[in-house]
């Protein structure tokens, strides 16, 4: 009967612990962020390795589209929770750390639900048409 009772709160823990998953996400991401709010609202004039690390591992959590949204939710609460956001500090943190992540936002205003990419940084087919297109019209012309 204890085992049978001890793998019944197991199991129940599993569930809430799925069940949490967005809620610690959440909290892993605006942790993350945290290193870089000072930099963002411009009370730190330099930008700290741990918030380019942190960046890093908020793009790492979020592969999915629904998965970005809710981050980019979540880092929005942390940015506004600070107070003051300087624009154009948030829109350049991306670049400035060298990561590729599309869905941070800009400012105290930014819509995570209406600007979040499906995708995260990828042409559309027709450019890479192009630039296809243009590659073998550059193969085959030289010879």
């Amino acid at each position: 009967m204890t085992i049978v009772v001890s793998l019944f709160f197991m199991l129940g823990g599993l569930h809430g612990a799925e069940a949490g998953t967005a809620d610690n996400d959440c909290a892993v991401a605006q942790t993350a962020f945290g290193d870089c709010t000072g930099y963002v609202a411009g009370v730190e004039d330099k930008l700290s390795p741990r918030c380019c690390r942190g960046l890093a591992d908020i793009k790492d959590m979020a592969p999915t589209f629904d998965r970005r949204r809710a981050l980019c939710a979540c880092i929005h609460k942390e940015m506004v929770a600070a107070g003051k956001v300087l624009t154009r500090r948030a829109a350049t943190l991306p670049a400035r750390c060298s990561v590729r992540i599309s869905f941070l936002p800009t400012a105290h205003d930014f819509d995570c639900y209406r600007y979040v990419p499906r995708e995260n940084m990828r042409a559309p087919n027709f450019v890479r048409a192009r630039c296809f297109n243009s590659l073998v019209r550059n193969l085959f012309s030289k010879r």
